[in-house]
């Protein structure tokens, strides 16, 4: 079932905008529009507004239509919660920048930028203070750059959201198809540990990409932390 949130390219368009328009009027306050500030501002905004979802072409009408009459309050929540975003996102103030001295020679497989939340699962709130760790074919996964971290630690400043981007792996020529298989395993103190495992087709390309687009981010679907039982924990006592 092909299942979209229509919500994601209203966000994305308009986080963007906000970005581009920031560095056009020189707000003072914006320290940095990279790819990732604009990845991590996305997913600010998205973890907090409800989501539109349709399965089909009928389905998008009827979203044009009627559900969205409110869209200019809609806008105005996303605006809102864009600007937000930006600032915080641009108060934690990480250096960022990829150093292309350090990625290996086309062609190449590139990796989408992977994109995942984590809520508890008792209350399904963003969890804070955890650290994810994204490994391939069994092993951590190396970051394109140092500013992209793996184990990813979720902070109070993108609460429940983690992003990484693998650094492209060389191929011997263009057009190669190859899965790779995937892995994503955070723990907390009093939490069942998260193993999620996937696996994405990634076919070797001719030019290296070092710049994020939203057509090459992969999305996962929400985890969930569940607290240990209260049995298992007066085991572990």
């Amino acid at each position: 079932m092909n299942v979209h949130n229509t919500m994601e390219e209203l966000v994305i368009g308009e986080v963007n905008n906000l970005f581009d328009a920031a560095i056009e009027n020189k707000a003072p306050w914006l320290s940095c529009s990279c790819p990732q500030c604009r990845l991590d501002t996305i997913c600010y905004v998205l973890n907090r507004v409800a989501p539109r979802y349709i399965k089909s072409g009928r389905g998008l009408a009827h979203t044009q239509t009627e559900e969205w009459t409110d869209k200019a309050q809609v806008m105005a929540d996303v605006n809102r919660l864009a600007m937000d975003g930006m600032r915080q996102v641009n108060s934690a103030q990480r250096p960022h920048s990829i150093d292309i001295t350090n990625l290996p020679e086309s062609p190449v497989f590139n990796f989408p930028t992977f994109v995942g939340r984590i809520l508890d699962g008792s209350t399904f709130e963003p969890v804070k203070d955890l650290s994810v760790q994204l490994t391939i074919d069994g092993e951590p996964a190396e970051s394109i750059d140092a500013t992209w971290e793996n184990p990813y630690h979720i902070t109070e400043h993108t609460p429940g959201t983690f992003t990484f981007w693998i650094k492209p792996i060389g191929a011997k020529k263009e057009g190669i198809k190859k899965v790779f298989s995937f892995g994503i395993h955070a723990e907390k103190e009093g939490f069942d540990p998260i193993e999620y495992y996937f696996e994405s087709g990634i076919t070797s390309e001719a030019v290296l990409r070092t710049a994020y687009t939203t057509e090459h981010s992969y999305i996962l679907p929400n985890l969930h932390l569940f607290p240990v039982s209260n049995e298992l924990a007066n085991m572990q006592d």
